[in-house]
């Protein structure tokens, strides 16, 4: 089973808890390219979107205070509506 045949909300959930655990940086080991690397990936399973793993990506390069945006959550919700084609 893939992360993007889970349920909307489990995904959602999912995606929350990356953006909060690279808002506040829980892991400080892993460094900016392991953020965007985890990020990309992490989007990507949610949605099956390489758009969601690009911005992913790029957000874990970001340093804050720009960081704090909740980016694979907002592209997983954008997805979600069709937005992303």
């Amino acid at each position: 089973m893939l992360l993007s045949d889970l349920p909307f909300p489990v995904r959602l959930l999912i995606a929350v808890l990356w953006d909060i655990v690279d808002a506040i940086n829980i892991i400080p080991l892993i460094g900016d390219v392991g953020e965007a690397f985890a990020g990309g990936l992490i989007g990507f399973l949610l949605t099956g979107n390489w758009k969601v793993m690009v911005a992913g990506g790029a957000d874990g390069i970001i340093p804050p205070p720009f960081d704090f945006f909740p980016t694979v959550t907002a592209c997983l919700l954008a997805d979600e509506m069709g937005w992303l084609g």
